[in-house]
């Protein structure tokens, strides 16, 4: 009795297969292993730039740096307008304001110079040379007591005309009238806050039938009975002291009308 003997060929193709079955098992766990260490050891620096890349692609694409938004407007009004300049909170450059003016009696004043030693140039010259992204218009305590609702109305109208041929491509902001002290009337007739309201939905419908924004802050600056708040009152019951305009710059680049 005898026991066969495998032949040579046969035991070399089992171990051939052997061999291949063991090599796959060791390239899947190395593979394995290498994986998770790509993962594992994947450097803060890198985890924190995807986490700002993502920040900024959901970020609000309209959404304009508060002091870029503030450089880059043209302000246009009267002497509480000017007040931005008494208190030194934006340069000349940018506000273009004549104490006692109105949207009328403005225009044709040479006035504004946008370089030391320039010569002087009216708003809409003026306008037209700088191109602003944006004009804030803010009128009406000076006219109200010397002019109807249409001619108020129409006066308004030509200067806003002006300057949108001056400067096509600029974004109009019409600002509401800010109120006065309840007792204000007494020295200015007729300009009392029921009118001052009153004006302001002639404003706030002109603004929405020409596509203008209109910028109402009214309510921020009244006290309880509707008038200007003694908080805001620089004592003369129409101009505003340093609190208000401090209020006012918060205001405009949180909204950013």
């Amino acid at each position: 009795m005898y026991h066969k003997l495998s032949s040579p060929t046969k035991g070399r193709r089992s171990l051939k297969t052997s061999l291949l079955v063991l090599l796959t098992i060791c390239t899947l766990c190395l593979t394995g292993t290498l994986s998770g260490c790509s993962q594992s050891s994947q450097s803060p620096s890198v985890k924190l730039a995807e986490e700002e890349t993502e920040e900024a692609s959901s970020a609000d694409p309209n959404e304009v740096d508060a002091e870029y938004y503030l450089g880059e407007t043209v302000f246009v009004g009267d002497s509480r307008t000017n007040g931005l300049l008494t208190y030194q909170l934006l340069p000349p450059e940018q506000v273009f304001a004549i104490d006692g003016s109105t949207q009328k009696s403005i225009r044709d004043q040479e006035f504004i110079q946008l370089e030391p030693n320039g010569e002087y140039l009216t708003v809409k010259e003026a306008v037209e040379e700088r191109q602003p992204h944006r004009i804030l218009i803010a009128f009406g305590v000076n006219a109200i007591p010397l002019m109807s609702e249409e001619e108020f109305m129409d006066e308004y109208d030509i200067l806003v005309d002006e300057l949108t041929e001056a400067s096509p491509d600029s974004k109009i902001v019409i600002q509401c009238i800010l109120p006065v002290a309840w007792w204000k009337h007494e020295s200015m007739p007729y300009l009392t806050n029921e009118n001052i309201d009153h004006f302001n939905g002639l404003l706030k419908d002109y603004a929405e039938e020409n596509g203008y924004t209109f910028f109402d802050i009214s309510d921020h600056f009244k006290g309880e009975d509707g008038s200007l708040s003694a908080e805001f009152d620089a004592g003369d019951g129409l101009h505003f002291n340093q609190s208000f305009y401090h209020e006012y710059i918060e205001l405009l680049m949180t909204e950013q009308p």
